[in-house]
């Protein structure tokens, strides 16, 4: 049997929020400092805590491959040309939206993640291991962090499984739990879903006591800038949103569960999250809200991330920096641009009724606007910061779990037991949450199931733009068909596309 040797390498870099206010300090990821001796003392766990997600906004991480590009160039979301001797800027995106795993640039990419994730899990081991140990923390705290991790430990292992693992066994990875560095031989499909749902178990029963649960909110900027609050408190208390929270691992459970084939648990699950989560105003005594239009048209306010609705997301610092380094440009191939026909005709397929894009109502459509390259490309203001005289941690969220997800989980099951006209009312009711009208939105009796699983996939593009889920939709359901990237319409895709190889130099025979 191969084994597939996970080189760590232990980062001891301090890293400070120099644009942070004072007192955000012990709220959100602020260093890489993971020296042992921080774990003799509470606020030392805390940091190394905090580094671990500092560690998860790396660009090789959620940072920019897993999120915003590669993955997404994956998804077929950017523009790129077929013929790179016109334009060599071209090759990363050509052949990466082609699949050309064996090209020296993708591979490197890849092999980038798969490091890169790996390190990260390794860190996490160790901060188990030590804080299972440490006698410095109360035992309700000591179960909070714990649980974080360990949720934390299950959705990168996840991500690595959609990334590189065959649910037919073709390809299999391993699952590490150790905080030693020796060689982990890859696992089954099964034993890689058991060890999922262990964590998330474990997770979900550590964090019974969550703040974000028995708070019922999430405090916003305005609550902590206008109020005193202890570091310590702010850690372990507020913007659980930023955490790994209970509500986040319900969610991470479903979509589990759903990857892995178990529809109705994922379903029962992503209600159970809903139902105690997420309400219908901020003024519905839950943590999770919708967002209205003054989300996308109130400059002050103006976000389209939708940041009540997220579940789970990282505090990036480079979020707006890396953006505009990838948006900002004007030469097509450097530039990541979306080509208007595959917004309009692809995308947004199920919601044309006039060529002219503003005047669409999915408030999801205001984001976009033209690029600097021309030639009908354009960007998304989704990660554009607006107000830059106030430092506001919303703004530097790179979301990666959020409750849209948990409605179209529902959905497919309806969906997948032939209940389409319940599946499509439900949806219905999401996308009139997203600005669409109901004159505007289909009739549910009209609708068959390919046309549902049609809008399914349509929604997918619509709401995780930049956030890496459209790709594992369409491995998951085993699509053949894949949006064009440069054209209306779409191309092949075959199973193979979908199979990211495990790099070479980490195999062992």
């Amino acid at each position: 049997m191969k084994q597939i040797r996970l080189y760590t390498v232990l980062i001891f870099i301090p890293f400070c929020i120099s644009a942070c206010s004072d007192w955000l300090d012990g709220a959100l990821p602020k260093d890489k400092n993971l020296d042992e001796a921080q774990f003799a003392t509470e606020s030392g766990i805390n940091s190394v805590l905090n580094g671990l997600y500092t560690t998860l906004s790396d660009a090789d991480l959620y940072g920019e491959k897993l999120t915003t590009t590669d993955v997404e160039l994956l998804a077929h979301y950017y523009y790129y040309i077929e013929d790179i001797s016109v334009n060599p800027n071209y090759i990363h995106f050509t052949q990466t939206s082609n699949y050309k795993y064996s090209e020296s640039t993708v591979s490197k990419s890849f092999e980038d993640i798969w490091i890169g994730a790996y390190d990260a899990i390794f860190k996490m081991n160790r901060f188990i291991e030590s804080v299972q140990q440490t006698t410095v923390l109360s035992e309700n705290k000591k179960n909070a962090l714990l649980g974080e991790v360990y949720g934390l430990r299950a959705f990168v292992h996840l991500d690595l499984f959609r990334l590189f693992g065959d649910i037919n066994d073709m390809q299999k990875i391993p699952y590490n739990q150790s905080a030693e560095v020796i060689p982990h031989d890859p696992i089954s499909v099964a034993d890689f879903q058991k060890c999922l749902l262990a964590d998330l178990d474990m997770a979900e029963t550590l964090l019974q006591n969550d703040p974000v649960r028995t708070e019922g909110k999430i405090l916003d900027f305005k609550e902590t800038s206008s109020q005193s609050i202890a570091p310590t408190e702010l850690f372990t208390k507020y913007f659980r949103n930023f955490r790994m929270n209970y509500f986040a691992i319900l969610a991470l459970k479903a979509r589990t569960l759903l990857y892995f084939g178990n529809a109705e648990e994922a379903a029962a699950t992503a209600q159970r999250a809903l139902s105690e989560a997420f309400g219908e105003n901020a003024d519905a005594g839950k943590p999770f809200y919708w967002v209205d239009k003054a989300h996308i048209t109130d400059e002050k306010v103006k976000d389209f991330i939708f940041y009540p609705e997220v579940l789970f997301g990282i505090h990036n610092l480079d979020l707006h920096t890396d953006w505009e380094a990838n948006t900002g440009g004007n030469q097509g191939g450097l530039t990541y641009t979306v080509y208007e026909d595959n917004l309009r005709y692809n995308i947004f397929r199920n919601d044309i009724t006039t060529s002219d894009l503003s005047l669409w109502e999915d408030i999801r459509a205001k984001q976009w606007t033209s690029s600097r390259v021309g030639f009908g490309q354009l960007i998304s203001n989704k990660f554009t910061q607006y107000d830059t005289k106030v430092y506001n941690p919303k703004e530097y969220m790179q979301p990666l779990i959020r409750t849209g997800e948990l409605f179209y989980i529902i959905a497919e099951f309806m969906v997948d037991r032939g209940l389409v006209q319940d599946a499509m009312t439900y949806l219905n009711d999401f996308r009139f949450h997203r600005g669409v009208q109901y004159t505007s939105l289909p009739d549910p009796a009209t609708i068959t199931k390919e046309k549902a699983y049609d809008i399914l996939e349509t929604e997918y593009y619509k709401e995780f733009y930049g956030e890496g889920q459209a790709f594992f939709f369409l491995k998951r359901r085993g699509n053949t068909k894949i949006i064009n990237a440069s054209a209306s319409g779409t191309k092949d895709i075959s199973p193979d596309n979908y199979l990211v190889p495990v790099p070479q130099k980490e195999l062992n025979n």
